[in-house]
């Protein structure tokens, strides 16, 4: 399931299980959500299409045979020349090995943080961190350090002429399951700090004994670093205005985690 965001950006989209229980755990429902909705937390990959062709993350192989047939159609049947893995977790590299098989002359593209590249074939990958940018014609995509990550080899990347920042592990959220490849400036309600802490305060559960001031100065940092025009989340909607927003609301985030203590488990 895909949609072309801007001329040469494509955004595929894997629902991932129904979450309601996010919303229905004895307390009220939010004030976003719609009853008898399902909730979703997506796995979103990004595709960048110019002289050049780059895929940042692979979904999972619950989405194998999807994801080959929308590459399929967004490249027209042209190449795929880089394919980004941002770190060796299933939805994001899941499924690697078949978009390696499935395109000749393909580079694969790494972390070079941390030593466990042996998974997803990260190992044989043209390894790259912060500093390093890649340009495919149409766009440039450069290459940063995870600021908040879930996983000890992680990176998040940027892409230069049209001021994107593609997080990873960060900036997710619940929706509706009517809200698939929905941006979030097309949505019914403005993105709400419990969407946030429903998602962060389960993947990134140790947002809960950190020095919550120090957090929000990174985050500030953050902003301040990229200042985006858009936010492409791994596991969210995208976001195309009033960016700077939406990150900074991620400093009420990290006090309100350390607040509730453990707001819960991210099953499967």
């Amino acid at each position: 399931m895909g949609r072309e965001v801007l001329p040469g950006l494509h955004w595929f989209y894997e629902p991932g299980p129904d979450r309601l229980e996010m919303v229905t755990d004895g307390r009220s429902a939010p004030d976003w959500y719609e009853p008898g909705s399902a909730v979703r937390i997506p796995q979103c990959s990004y595709l960048f299409d110019g002289e050049r062709s780059l895929l940042f993350d692979t979904l999972s192989p619950a989405s194998r045979e999807q994801i080959l047939a929308d590459l399929d159609d967004a490249l027209d049947g042209g190449s795929l020349d880089y394919l980004v893995v941002s770190h060796p977790d299933v939805p994001h590299a899941g499924n690697a090995s078949a978009i390696l098989d499935e395109y000749d002359d393909i580079t694969l593209v790494a972390p070079r943080y941390g030593n466990a590249h042996d998974l997803y074939h990260l190992d044989e990958a043209m390894h790259i961190g912060e500093g390093d940018e890649i340009d495919l014609g149409r766009f440039t995509v450069a290459f940063h350090e995870a600021t908040f990550l879930d996983a000890p080899i992680s990176l998040w990347m940027t892409e230069r002429t049209h001021e994107m920042l593609l997080p990873v592990d960060w900036m997710g959220f619940p929706h509706h399951d009517a809200d698939r490849l929905t941006c979030v400036d097309e949505l019914d309600y403005d993105l709400t700090l419990d969407q946030l802490v429903e998602f962060h305060g389960r993947v990134l559960f140790w947002h809960q004994y950190v020095n919550v001031e120090k957090v929000q100065r990174e985050i500030r940092q953050v902003v301040e670093t990229y200042d985006p025009e858009l936010v492409l989340p791994t596991h969210g909607l995208v976001i195309r205005e009033r960016t700077t927003e939406y990150l900074e609301l991620m400093t009420d985030v990290v006090a309100e985690i350390e607040r509730r203590d453990r707001v819960g488990a991210l099953g499967g």
